[in-house]
C-alpha cells in the first residue's frame, strides 16, 4: 500500500471527517443561507426594487470572502488541542491524504454549495423582486415607459470593453490565495489562528504596500506600466523647456520619437502572469502541507 497517497484510504478519510462533522457543516450552510436570504429580503423590500447585478455580485463575493476564510481557519483546529490533535495526528493517514481531506472539503464542497445556495436564493428572490418592483412602477409609472426586469447575473464573468480582463476572474483567483493564507494559519498557529492570521496578513500587507510605493516606485524612470506588468514606457524627460517664453527646469512628456519601451520576451511575460496568477495557492496548500508533517503535539 502507497504510504503517501492510497484513494481507498484518502476515501474513508473523507467519510470519516464528514461524519465527525456533517452537523457543524449543515448548520454552517443553513446560517449562510439565512443570513443572505435576509439580506436579499431587506433589499428587495427597502425600496420596492429588485435585486440589481451590482447587488448580487457584491453579495456572492463578500460572503464568499468572509465564510470561505473563515472556514478555512477552523480545518485544522484540533491541532490546537493536546487531546483532539493527538487523535488527530494518530489517525492512520499520511500527512498528504489529510491536506488533500480538507482542501476537498475547504475548496471544492464549500464552494460548490455556497454558489449552489447563492444562485438558488438569487433565483427566487430575483423573481419575487422583480415582481414587486414591477407593482411598485404601475402604481407611478410615465406613460409610455417599459418596465426592465432585473437578470440573473453570472457571478464569474463581467463583461468590460474589448481587451480587457475578466475582472470577475482575478477576483475568483484573490479568494483561493485568501483562503489558502487562512488554511495555512490554522495550521501553522495553534491557537487564536485565525486572528493571528488576520493580523499577520495585514501586517505583511502594508509592508508591501510600503516596498511597492516608497521603495520600488521611486527608483523607476519617468513612465507606467504598458499593456500590464511585463512592459514598461519610459516618458521623455527634457530640462531647460521653454514653454510660452518661460523657461522651465524639467519637463516630462510622452514623445513617440523618444520613448522608450521595455519589456520581457512574450514567453517569459506570459510564464510570469501565469505564476501571478494560479501559483500562489499551490504554494501556501504546499507550505501547509510540510507544516503538518512537522507538526507536534
Amino acid at each position: 500500500m502507497n504510504q503517501i497517497f492510497d484513494l481507498n484510504r484518502w476515501w474513508l478519510l473523507v467519510g470519516k471527517h464528514w461524519s465527525e462533522n456533517r452537523k457543524k457543516y449543515t448548520l454552517s450552510l443553513v446560517a449562510i443561507a439565512g443570513l443572505m436570504l435576509l439580506w436579499f429580503t431587506i433589499i428587495v423590500l427597502a425600496d420596492n426594487h429588485s435585486i440589481v447585478r451590482e447587488v448580487q455580485m457584491s453579495t456572492y463575493y463578500t460572503g464568499l470572502f468572509l465564510a470561505g476564510c473563515l472556514y478555512g481557519s477552523i480545518l485544522f483546529t484540533d491541532l490546537g488541542s493536546k487531546t483532539k490533535g493527538f487523535n488527530y495526528l494518530v489517525v492512520p493517514a499520511s500527512h498528504f491524504e489529510k491536506l488533500l481531506c480538507a482542501l476537498f472539503y475547504a475548496v471544492i464542497i464549500f464552494f460548490a454549495f455556497y454558489t449552489t445556495i447563492f444562485y438558488v436564493l438569487d433565483f427566487l428572490m430575483l423573481k419575487a423582486g422583480n415582481a414587486i418592483a414591477y407593482n411598485h412602477w404601475l402604481k407611478g409609472h410615465a406613460a409610455g415607459g417599459v418596465f426592465v426586469p432585473a437578470e440573473l447575473m453570472n457571478v464569474f464573468y463581467l463583461k468590460g470593453r474589448q481587451g480587457e480582463p475578466n475582472v470577475l476572474l482575478y477576483v475568483l483567483l484573490l479568494y483561493f490565495v485568501l483562503q489558502a493564507i487562512f488554511i495555512f494559519g490554522s495550521v501553522y498557529f495553534s491557537r487564536f489562528s485565525l486572528i493571528k492570521t488576520i493580523i499577520t496578513s495585514l501586517l505583511i500587507g502594508l509592508l508591501i504596500v510600503f516596498l511597492i510605493g516608497k521603495v520600488i516606485i521611486p527608483i523607476l524612470p519617468p513612465g507606467h506600466f504598458y499593456q500590464g506588468i511585463t512592459s514598461y514606457q519610459v516618458l521623455t524627460v527634457k530640462s531647460g523647456v521653454t514653454v510660452n517664453g518661460v523657461t522651465t527646469g524639467i519637463s516630462i512628456y510622452s514623445d513617440p520619437a523618444t520613448d522608450k519601451l521595455i519589456s520581457l520576451p512574450e514567453w517569459l511575460g506570459d510564464a510570469l502572469l501565469f505564476l501571478l496568477k494560479f501559483a500562489f495557492a499551490p504554494a501556501f496548500w504546499i507550505a501547509t502541507y510540510f507544516r503538518l508533517k512537522e507538526k507536534e503535539i
